[in-house]
């Protein structure tokens, strides 16, 4: 059964724009050969980093949403780690959940305060009291 997949890839912002649009053309090819449907290709561009990962402050972000049934996960991010301007990667399957919090964040900004766990709440409300 295929899922639909999202992988975020967060490419060396310090090398040339025209290697990292080589790379990110290396990443898609990759996935479509592992038999996967690319759906969307969403380049958000160089951001500050958090924390500097191997002496690299920015980071060229991508997120790309595909359909797979699995097997191909494994390769893909083997690519990634082999891959030298790949410096971090994170792949999820888009479920249902997910899905309808994106919806959410979409309409009206922010996720819902709860996670659907009765009694789970951020403490906001608690840290603005003080």
């Amino acid at each position: 059964m295929r899922k639909l997949y999202e992988t975020t890839v967060v490419i060396n912002g310090g090398l040339e724009e025209s290697f990292i649009q080589e790379t990110i053309e290396k990443i898609k090819n990759t996935i479509v050969a592992q038999g996967c449907e690319l759906k969307s290709v969403l380049d958000q561009g160089r951001k500050e980093l958090a924390y500097p990962i191997n002496d690299t402050k920015t980071g060229y972000y991508v997120h790309i949403e595909f359909m797979s049934d699995g097997t191909a996960i494994k390769e893909i991010e083997r690519q990634y780690r082999l891959n030298e301007s790949v410096i971090r990667y994170l792949t999820v399957i888009l479920d249902k959940r997910m899905l309808e919090m994106r919806e959410r964040v979409l309409k009206y900004g922010t996720p819902s305060q709860t996670s659907g766990d009765e009694g789970t709440q951020t403490d906001t409300v608690a840290e603005q009291a003080r």
